[in-house]
């Protein structure tokens, strides 16, 4: 009954086929761990028995215990809506004054400078003039990410992942759809093929990532895309408390590298 659905609904199917080799389901995976180190998975309904490998419905059993359905009621009730089960907010405790803290202290400062400071191409200690676009990632309708291109039906949509614009900014660089542009970035360059998409932002330039090979270089920029993880930077401009670095909003310029019509 997940909440981002309209009604709260049930479904529950068994396995239909036999596991294959040494395929293990995830929970199998810390159960041998917890097994190795001599301590039981503490879930929802208890700890797992560690004597002998309980069985996966044993394991939902007991991660969902305490739900507003029980498990055995799930099974018995399969593709069914349960309008009774739509959970309802009530109105406020008008007896109740306590509000909750927004952050702790450290943070609220720490929102503090963000507010104030410059983009990304400050974080990464360059001029942000030199660097007029900024790279973003990008969702595609026939594969994700990368994943799926391979297949003939699905690569047959696509073979790149393009460096969509906006028409306008495609028109200040004197490029149509089809050229090819340099895109660099502080740390390195990537080859894109240009595409116009009227709701990017003017200065931004969309790609998605997880697609190229592993050379440094893009000669098979149509035919597999480029890496834009090449573009990023993991020696400056990240975060000082989780270390994360700036994969978004890079600042980039571009070049162009071929005109489709010359």
């Amino acid at each position: 009954m997940d909440r981002w659905f309209r009604a709260p609904y049930t479904n529950y199917t068994d396995a239909i086929t036999e596991r294959a080799g040494d395929v293990l389901n995830e929970w199998e995976v810390f159960w041998e761990l917890s097994k190795r180190l001599g301590y039981p998975l503490p879930l929802a309904g208890g700890d797992t028995p560690m004597d002998e490998r309980p069985s996966d419905d044993a394991i939902i059993d007991l991660a969902y215990a305490g739900s507003r359905m029980p498990m055995d009621e799930v099974r018995a009730n399969r593709r069914v809506v349960h309008p009774d089960k739509a959970m309802i907010v009530s109105a406020a405790d008008p007896t109740c004054t306590a509000k909750f803290t927004v952050a702790p202290d450290d943070i609220v400062a720490e929102l503090g400078e963000v507010h104030v400071e410059g983009d990304s191409a400050v974080a990464l200690g360059v001029d942000p003039s030199l660097y007029p676009f900024r790279l973003v990632s990008r969702r595609l309708k026939h594969v994700l990410n990368s994943y799926g291109s391979s297949l003939s039906v699905l690569g047959a949509k696509g073979t790149s992942n393009s460096a969509y614009m906006n028409p306008q900014d495609m028109l200040d660089h004197h490029l149509v759809e089809g050229d090819l542009i340099e895109i660099f970035s502080p740390r390195a360059s990537v080859h894109g093929l240009v595409e116009a998409a009227p709701d990017v932002r003017r200065g931004v330039i969309s790609m998605a990532h997880s697609w190229g090979g592993s050379s440094l270089t893009d000669e098979k920029v149509r035919d597999i895309g480029s890496p834009t993880s090449r573009l990023v930077s993991v020696d400056k401009g990240y975060d000082r408390i989780n270390g994360m670095v700036v994969q978004s909003a890079i600042p980039v310029r571009i070049a162009i590298a071929e005109h489709i019509n010359h």
